[in-house]
């Protein structure tokens, strides 16, 4: 069973935003604009504590000037907005739009253990230039707290985390960093044997495990958090027992921006709140900032690392952030009525706001009670089975797509003006000790409005008095989910409440139907108001080991009405039947008019899409398709650069690539024949204008041609003297012009002056018959009488 001290409204799939939102000035009033002044009265039903300023006392005192207790303006102003954002069916959408991490060993067969029997490598994290790298070590080896003694005697390391001398309530000692001092810092040097499997499951157990070897393989300490003792039992879960040697990088992989924030985030960096920065990133990144390297585990997918931590199981990111599980209209860009009353401020854009609360001050039975130390702590927003709306079944998470965040958080008040201590735990340092004042105590105030229609001061009205719905109370400051802080609001001096009220739930009805019997206002005015506590009710924490247990018996917090003996005062709507008719007509109007926005937010919504595939994309024809498709799209201009910037780097990479052929073709050239190298040169020149070898070849061609012309001048004479017939053809060849009969003749004198050997092949190797026809050389074997 679950149970909380605090619940959700939920939010609606609708919001509420003001026609006038984008007309609200502080220079030009409205013509139906009202200001003035609100006294108020608060009465605290439980003792109430709000913390003193560091500037004045400690932190254990009232918030006080000089003696005079009182409530700083900003604490109403907080406590009337919230109030005021779900009574309006206002946006959630001012919080940090965080992705939690989450370790979940509860299950073998969870989300969180099926993704880390995935493989965990080792590295190192570092940042250079303002990017982020992991050297990769690959899997890294285990060493058991025996064998570190080994390799560094005289530290009697394992001893230290037995469980005779192990304290799970010294927080310290369960630290990284008090590991490290025991060793005398990080970065040990350790020499180990060869790499091993467990002999109990070396199938399904992938770890590796090592010993000390002195003349072993050398790799780097790292020690992780001791979360229990050893009882060294020899069984499953007897208490960590193991810690990690890195070895050689293997490669180097960039971390993204994003997951660095992710990491950053799980192990609340710079955080001065409970939950406080994890110590052992205190100790290491302060290494970080000097540059030097902190050891991590990841996981990664090819080159990308997916996540990373300081340990070997350590959290691991949701898929999704906050805002993924709220509904299309919260994160609408328009103002709600929270924003153009309170104000706000945006990246861009800011609204100062036009109402003002004074500070309340105690004026009547101040009674300072003793100093009181109680735990306040309270479950973190990724503890799925409360802050993730359930419908039964398996337990959503924020891997889930399409879940949805539970709603607006609320303390309910608790009955009459007791309080609830908390169970002592022996360590005093995550208690909050602090002196309320005691129930009784009456403070007064005033609100200041200055051009505010009459729906907008209705609905700070409504949110004072609840509707005015008696019996309702507020809660604010410290230890809400303890029962103090509770009080009831008194507003004086306004005349005509009712006409007021009417006027803001007129608007909010106009686009919320059916507002006042909504599930909103009955789980907010459920908490307001006393209930009989009990069952699944009751306001308290549960003890620690059921938060793991509820998460494997499927169990979760449900909406406050449906839990036991829980009821919910009827809002009275102040809309006659009249009005009613008038206002069906504004909801058509209005749900016509939200419909074409979706619409259009769908039309925008995909052509952000495609413009994120298109601003991604190298194709020229993707890229002049969405031009097409979006001709008035804002980024036009920016595809059209693409182009432009595409096909230059298209046309340099042709070039490029051109360059490397002729360059290729050049060194080819080299190799060819003489009697065809002519032929390849002009080829060449033709072919590859660009080429910075065109000049080279142009040279050589020039210089071949001078040789032939050179070459041509052969004689008769020549003809006459050659040594054989292939000589003969050679020289005849080149001849470009040549008398026949002069031919023959020096055939004829050739072949007599050959040996009788170089005779017998003349005709064959000068092929005279190719060169002056069959019928002259048939002539001139009849001359020399050759057959």
């Amino acid at each position: 069973m679950i149970t909380a001290p605090f619940n959700f409204v939920p939010l609606s799939e609708n919001v509420f935003f003001p026609d006038w939102a984008e007309e609200v000035s502080h220079d030009v009033p409205f013509e139906d604009a009202q200001s003035g002044v609100i006294d108020i009265g608060i009465e605290a039903k439980s003792p109430i504590f709000i913390r003193n300023s560091e500037r004045e006392g400690n932190g254990s005192e009232f918030c006080n000037y000089q003696g005079t207790y009182f409530i700083p303006g900003s604490s109403i102003k907080g406590m009337v907005r919230n109030v005021l954002e779900i009574m309006s069916f206002g946006k959630m959408s001012r919080f940090d739009d965080n992705t939690y991490a989450v370790r979940d060993l509860s299950k073998s067969d969870n989300f969180y253990m099926t993704q880390m029997r995935e493989e965990v490598l080792a590295g190192w994290f570092y940042e250079k230039d303002g990017e982020y790298f992991i050297d990769n070590c690959g899997v890294p080896g285990r060493i058991r707290h025996e064998e570190i003694d080994k390799a560094l005697p005289g530290k009697a390391f394992a001893s230290k985390f037995k469980a005779d001398k192990f304290k799970t309530s010294d927080t310290n000692k369960k630290t990284a960093k008090y590991k490290y001092e025991i060793l005398g810092g990080p970065y040990q040097k350790i020499k180990v044997g060869e790499l091993y499997k467990s002999a109990a499951n070396p199938k399904y157990d992938k770890r590796l495990f090592c010993k000390y070897s002195a003349n072993g393989r050398e790799g780097t300490l790292v020690l992780t958090g001791q979360p229990t003792p050893r009882k060294d039992t020899g069984k499953m879960g007897d208490g960590k027992g193991f810690e990690f040697v890195f070895f050689d990088v293997k490669d180097t992989l960039e971390v993204k921006k994003e997951v660095v924030e992710k990491f950053l985030f799980a192990y609340f960096d710079k955080r001065t709140t409970q939950p406080l920065e994890s110590p052992d990133w205190t100790y290491w990144k302060k290494r970080l900032a000097e540059g030097k390297k902190v050891p991590v585990f990841f996981q990664k997918k090819g080159k990308e690392v997916l996540h990373f931590g300081l340990s070997y199981l350590y959290k691991l990111p949701y898929k999704h952030s906050v805002k993924d599980g709220l509904p299309p209209m919260h994160k609408d860009e328009r103002k709600d009525l929270a924003d153009v009353i309170f104000g706000y401020v945006d990246n861009n854009d800011a609204l100062k706001g036009r109402v003002q609360f004074s500070h309340f001050k105690a004026v009547e039975g101040v009674n300072v009670l003793n100093v009181r130390t109680e735990i306040l702590g309270t479950p973190r927003a990724s503890y799925y089975p409360m802050y993730v709306r359930q419908h039964g079944g398996k337990l959503k998470t924020f891997m889930d797509t399409g879940f949805s965040i539970a709603g607006w958080k609320r303390y309910p008040v608790h009955k009459g003006a007791s309080v609830t201590e908390t169970k002592k735990t022996g360590n005093d340092n995550v208690g909050t000790a602090f002196a309320p004042l005691a129930a009784g105590v009456l403070f007064r105030g005033k609100l200041r409005y200055h051009n505010l229609k009459k729906a907008e001061i209705g609905a700070i009205l409504s949110a004072l008095t609840f509707h005015n719905t008696q019996g309702c109370y507020h809660n604010i400051g410290m230890a809400k989910s303890l029962g103090y802080g509770k009080i009831a609001v008194k507003v004086n001096g306004v005349d005509d409440l009712e006409t007021y009220l009417k006027a803001f739930e007129t608007e909010v009805s106009g686009q919320i139907e059916a507002w006042a019997s909504s599930q909103q206002l009955k789980e907010l005015l459920a908490m307001a108001t006393e209930q009989d506590n009990s069952g699944n009710s009751v306001l308290r924490y549960m003890e620690l080991k059921a938060f793991a247990k509820n998460k494997t018996s499927q169990n979760y917090l449900d909406m406050y009405t449906r839990l036991e003996n829980i009821k919910s005062p009827a809002v009275t709507s102040l809309i006659s039947p009249e009005d009613l008719e008038a206002l069906k007509l504004r909801q058509e109007k209005r749900r016509e008019m939200e419909k074409q926005r979706e619409e259009e937010r769908k039309k925008e919504e995909q052509h952000a899409k495609e413009w994120g595939i298109v601003s991604q994309s190298n194709t020229i024809s993707t890229i002049e398709t969405f031009i097409r498709k979006y001709p008035q799209s804002p980024y036009v201009e920016k595809a059209k650069q693409m182009i432009e910037t595409i096909r230059a780097q298209e046309e340099e990479e042709r070039v490029k690539e051109a360059q490397k052929e002729a360059l290729e073709k050049w060194e080819n050239i080299q190799k060819v024949e003489k009697k065809y190298l002519k032929k390849a040169l002009e080829d060449y020149i033709q072919n590859y204008p660009d080429s910075p070898k065109k000049e080279d070849a142009a040279k050589k061609l020039k210089e071949m041609e001078q040789n032939t012309q050179t070459e041509v001048e052969v004689t008769v004479a020549q003809l006459e003297k050659a040594s054989d017939g292939k000589k003969f053809k050679e020289l005849l060849k080149k001849m470009k012009t040549f008398d026949v009969e002069e031919v023959k003749a020096a055939a004829v004198a050739c072949f007599k002056q050959l040996k009788s050997k170089k005779q017998k092949n003349f005709f064959k190797e000068a092929q005279l018959k190719a060169s002056i026809g069959e019928e002259n050389e048939t002539e001139v074997k009849q001359a020399v009488g050759a057959k």
